[in-house]
């Protein structure tokens, strides 16, 4: 696979309330620095981070609780668990490289998909505009995997506009040490681990490494999948051990940051 094509790990999003992310400092103090979101341009959802020092970033994203209910369930996270990793993104260095992972799909052993990038953006405090478009995963019959596959998220503006992770170093300075993410662990249906396997297999054509935004290479930087119960499951790495509980039950592991 040439370097063009090898996944950067963007982001993690977590489903939660309009009222908890309202008040999400809270259930982050003294553990992580808050980074300011925004609003979505659906009119539908709005958000804050957790930036990373290298590159990746936790999205919390919330509805509205005043949207039409009807727009809220057709929304491909509309019907997601709150306070739970409901989904997770890929980036590449340029949009144009996503025709190649596309093309890996055809004739690949899944009946999974990409779509097409779908143009989004989102309004920071400040009225900066950012833009994007995403490709997200769907099975034979056009239904939704959230979560089960990494979506993309390719930007249209410049990314440190979006993850302003090294113009703002101090929003990457945690107290509970954690500087990135080591490795992602992804539960589906026991039925579904080949044709789910089948499709990591197009995305990376090769090992089931990740990069991410800074280069660093701290840290596994890999994919596993697993069956059970649908879920994604993290494991941060950071300067001390020991585990981050952001919500009731969803609790994460921090190794100890070294470098390959």
């Amino acid at each position: 696979m040439s370097n063009q094509q090898i996944p950067i790990l963007d982001h993690i999003v977590i489903l939660v309330s309009h009222k908890t992310l309202l008040g999400i400092s809270k259930y982050i103090e003294g553990q992580f620095v808050l980074a300011p979101g925004g609003n979505h341009a659906d009119g539908l959802t709005t958000n804050k981070l957790i930036l990373l020092s290298d590159g990746v970033y936790l999205e919390f994203i919330a509805f509205f609780d005043d949207i039409d209910p009807e727009r809220r369930r057709n929304h491909r996270w509309g019907n997601e668990k709150e306070d739970t990793i409901i989904d997770w993104a890929f980036t590449l260095r340029s949009e144009s490289d996503f025709a190649a992972v596309q093309q890996r799909f055809h004739g690949a052993e899944t009946d999974v998909s990409y779509t097409d990038p779908i143009a989004g953006a989102r309004t920071k405090p400040d009225g900066t505009v950012l833009k994007w478009a995403v490709c997200v995963p769907k099975d034979g019959q056009g239904k939704n995997l959230p979560g089960s596959l990494p979506f993309w998220c390719l930007d249209r503006t410049p990314r440190t506009n979006r993850v302003p992770y090294e113009v703002e170093p101090n929003l990457t300075q945690h107290p509970n040490g954690v500087q990135g993410i080591s490795s992602v662990s992804v539960h589906v249906p026991d039925g579904q681990i080949v044709n789910f396997k089948g499709a990591y297999d197009a995305i990376f054509n090769g090992p089931w490494n990740y990069e991410v935004p800074s280069s660093s290479t701290a840290g596994e930087h890999g994919i596993s999948l697993s069956g059970g119960d649908a879920s994604v499951r993290l494991v941060f790495n950071g300067v001390k051990p020991g585990t981050v509980e952001l919500f009731p039950g969803l609790v994460f592991d921090i190794e100890i940051l070294n470098s390959s």
